[in-house]
């Protein structure tokens, strides 16, 4: 079966793959995005319900930058295919199927302007594109750092912000994103019965560090 041929299955690997957001510092107007070095992998647990499917554990490696549309982007690869990232600021361009063929499009890019801190907020409209399809689905993604805190995963215990998420698709989400560390340390996505892929809940946590 093509990966990503419902967007069920593409949001699933994209959030296996959170790793390739940005890092930030505590303070507002400090920050900036740089990609972890080509080789680099880390690991993360799912815990799935409902409209997620089942639990899985997922290993990220950064491997090297690929062309989309004339040019570079960051490239991180799973089992499942490989996410495409914009270099300056590592918002997510595009998810591509292992047989090479784009599966999914974000317009604009999907993630969140740097720096951030404690009280930054954003709005603005979305359109992510299933290319197997030809859906697309418009929708308004809302984001607020209440707060900078402590977080303890498998990984190890860290000061992260949390990042909490509104969607006009009838979906909550919630990242924790620390300085020190490249990937997502955790993250909780809640799907309402509204939503289009049906309800349901995922929780991630970061198993190990990049290496």
């Amino acid at each position: 079966m093509a990966v990503c041929k419902e967007a069920r299955t593409c949001l699933v690997v994209m959030a296996a793959i959170l790793g390739g957001c940005a890092a930030v510092t505590p303070q507002v107007g400090v920050g900036s995005w740089k990609p972890a070095p080509v080789g680099a992998s880390w690991a993360q647990a799912q815990r799935n319900t409902g409209s997620f499917g089942q639990n899985r554990q997922t290993t990220t490696t950064r491997v090297a930058d690929v062309d989309w549309k004339g040019s570079p982007a960051v490239a991180l690869k799973t089992p499942m295919g490989t996410l495409l990232q914009r270099p300056a600021d590592g918002r997510w361009l595009a998810f591509i199927a292992p047989d090479g063929k784009p599966a999914m499009t974000w317009d604009p890019p999907a993630g969140w302007d740097l720096p951030i801190g404690v009280g930054s907020s954003w709005k603005s409209p979305r359109k992510m594109t299933n290319l197997a399809t030809g859906k697309t689905l418009e929708y308004d993604w809302s984001c607020a750092v209440p707060a900078y805190e402590k977080v303890t995963v498998p990984a190890g215990t860290f000061d992260a912000f949390r990042v909490e998420c509104k969607s006009s698709t009838d979906s909550v989400d919630t990242y924790w994103v620390s300085p020190a560390v490249h990937p997502f340390l955790k993250s909780k996505t809640v799907r309402g019965p509204k939503n289009p892929n049906g309800p349901g809940t995922q929780e991630t946590e970061l198993l190990k560090l990049p290496s």
